[in-house]
């Protein structure tokens, strides 16, 4: 596929505490005919994110229509999966609700920290007033994802909540610092909000080059699936994978076939990852993060051809 860049988007506002730096994971929804959401999380002085949005013009993505100022989701409640940071997984809209899935930080003493997946809905009264559905996990810790299981996906179809995500256990060192592994599974459940604990393997890392494949984000492309997810290349420079599938299931990774790479210079030089593949009338766009996990902001790319 060819993928054209458009630009940087969107740097973090000045004046809001709660924001002082990053624009990390965008997630990408289609609110009306005219706009588009941007979901991100937002990072304070001490580094810990909450989920913000952008708005931008569904025409011209590059023009921004405003931002909040408040954030939508902030930290779960002391000792809770959430209670050190939160950054999207996926939105969408249910039932005229949107759906947001997100990852939860939890800090530990002998790893660094925990991820699992959490879920708020809107209210439908309010765009920007959400509720957790629980305040523990939606998808939680298992044999399979001790330390890891979130970055969800979930696809609603005929009655089934279909769901990609990742998840890991094992830690490796990496530059003097432990780096979480993992890879992505699917599982299905019956109302997006309890979920099996154990999932079907999808995708598993390439260990000579890759510490993990994460944050999966799945959309329907001619009678199949495509996903695009991050990799989490050994030395650091996070790119996009991509692969397809013709069930959901089974997968066939096409890394040669991305067509988005970092520039030579500038913001997304030294990471191209977090990819959100939005389809705005007959084009596809791509929303990702760019250097140092987002601090550079997010940019977009437009589809101009499925075939490389």
């Amino acid at each position: 596929m060819i993928w054209e860049k458009l630009g940087r988007v969107f740097e973090a506002p000045a004046g809001l505490p709660w924001w002082k730096s990053h624009c990390m994971a965008p997630s990408a929804v289609l609110i009306n005919d005219d706009a588009i959401r941007v979901f991100v999380g937002g990072w304070d002085e001490m580094g810990i994110s909450r989920i913000g949005y952008v708005d931008l013009d569904a025409g011209n993505p590059l023009n921004v229509l405003g931002h909040s100022e408040q954030y939508v989701l902030g930290l779960g409640d002391p000792g809770m999966f959430d209670d050190n940071g939160v950054f999207p997984g996926h939105a969408s809209i249910i039932g005229g609700r949107v759906y947001l899935y997100y990852t939860g930080f939890q800090q530990q003493t002998k790893i660094p920290f925990t991820n699992f997946g959490g879920l708020a809905i809107s209210d439908p009264g309010n765009p920007d007033r959400f509720e957790r559905v629980s305040r523990t996990p939606v998808l939680d810790r298992s044999d399979e994802g001790t330390c890891v299981r979130s970055g969800q996906t979930v696809m609603q179809e005929d009655g089934i909540w279909k769901t990609w995500y990742s998840a890991g256990t094992e830690w490796e060192e990496v530059g003097g610092k432990p780096r979480q592994t993992y890879d992505v599974y699917y599982t299905e459940s019956n109302d997006g909000t309890s979920f099996p604990r154990k999932g079907e393997l999808c995708l598993r890392r390439d260990s000579s080059i890759e510490h993990g494949l994460g944050r999966p984000q799945v959309i329907r492309v001619n009678g199949g699936y495509a996903m695009f997810y991050t990799r989490r290349i050994l030395d650091m420079k996070y790119t996009i994978g991509y692969a397809v599938s013709a069930d959901g299931k089974q997968w066939d990774r096409r890394e040669n076939e991305i067509g988005i790479e970092h520039s030579q210079s500038g913001w997304d030089s030294e990471m191209v990852y977090f990819p959100s593949v939005l389809a705005v009338g007959g084009d596809h766009y791509l929303f990702y993060t760019g250097n140092n996990f987002g601090e550079t902001g997010f940019g977009v790319a437009r589809l101009r051809s499925w075939d490389s």
